[in-house]
C-alpha cells in the first residue's frame, strides 16, 4: 500500500546523503526520479519541499560556518530572477517539464560551452537570479552556485553551510511561487512527507560521511548516474507524449 512512499523515502535519503557529502548532485538526481512518483505538474513543487527539508536539516549541522556576505547578494538576485522566469512558468505545458528538465541537465553535463559559461560567473547577484529563476522551470539548475562557492571559499565546511542556505532559499522560493499559482500540496501529502523524512535522514548521514568519501570519486559516479537518468527520463517522456 505504501510502496511508492517507501521507495521515495529511500531515494530522498540517498540523494540528500549525496548532497551532504559534496554540496551538490542530490537535488539533480531527485528531480529526475520524481516523474516516476508524481504527475508532471507536481515534479518541481514536490522537489522544492523535499530539497528545502534536505537543505534545512543539513544546515542545522553547520550553520555557524555560513559566509553571510554572499547570502544578501544571492537573495537580491533571486528576487529578480523569480520575477523574470515566472512569466515563462505560467506559459509552459506541464507534460513537457520532464523532457525539458532532462534535456537541460544533459546539456549542462556534456555541452562544454554551457559548463564554461556557468564556470565564468563571478557575481552572486547573477547566480542568485539564474539559480532561483531556472529552479522554477527545471527544479535543479545544477551546481551553478556551488561552483562559484568553490572558487570564492576554501573551507569545505563553509562551502557546505553557505550552499545549504542558498539552496534552501532557492527551494523555499519554488514552494512559495507554486503555492501562489495554485498548486495543491496537500493532494500529495503522503509522498511529500516521505520525501521530507528521507531528506532529513540523508542530511544526518551526509554529515557523518562528508570527510570519508573523496570528491573525485563522487563526481565521476554522479555524472554517470545523472546521464543515465536524464536519458531514460527524456526517452520515456517523449514516448508518453508521442513526440
Amino acid at each position: 500500500m505504501f510502496t511508492n512512499e517507501l521507495s521515495l523515502f529511500l531515494i530522498a535519503t540517498i540523494t540528500s546523503t549525496l548532497a551532504g557529502i559534496c554540496a551538490m548532485g542530490g537535488g539533480m538526481i531527485l528531480v529526475l526520479v520524481l516523474p516516476f512518483f508524481v504527475p508532471a505538474a507536481a515534479i518541481i513543487p514536490v522537489h522544492g519541499v523535499a530539497q528545502f527539508a534536505s537543505n534545512s536539516s543539513r544546515l542545522a549541522f553547520c550553520y555557524q560556518h555560513i559566509h553571510w556576505p554572499f547570502v544578501w547578494q544571492f537573495v537580491l538576485g533571486a528576487l529578480i530572477g523569480t520575477s523574470l522566469f515566472s512569466v515563462f512558468l505560467i506559459n509552459i505545458a506541464s507534460q513537457y517539464l520532464p523532457l525539458f528538465i532532462s534535456i537541460y541537465l544533459l546539456l549542462t553535463l556534456w555541452f562544454k560551452p554551457i559548463a564554461k559559461l556557468f564556470g565564468k560567473f563571478e557575481s552572486f547577484y547573477l547566480v542568485g537570479a539564474i539559480q532561483a529563476g531556472l529552479g522554477l522551470l527545471v527544479g535543479a539548475p545544477g551546481p551553478i552556485t556551488v561552483t562559484l562557492l568553490y572558487k570564492k571559499l576554501v573551507d569545505k565546511e563553509q562551502i557546505i553551510a553557505t550552499a545549504s542556505l542558498l539552496m534552501g532559499i532557492t527551494n523555499l522560493n519554488k514552494v512559495i511561487v507554486y503555492s501562489v499559482i495554485g498548486f495543491q500540496f496537500l493532494d500529495l501529502w503522503q509522498l511529500i512527507l516521505a520525501s521530507v523524512l528521507g531528506a532529513t535522514l540523508g542530511s544526518i548521514l551526509g554529515n557523518y560521511l562528508r570527510h570519508k568519501i573523496p570528491n573525485q570519486h563522487y563526481m565521476t559516479l554522479l555524472k554517470f548516474i545523472l546521464t543515465s537518468l536524464a536519458l531514460y527520463t527524456a526517452i520515456s517522456t517523449a514516448i508518453k507524449i508521442n513526440l
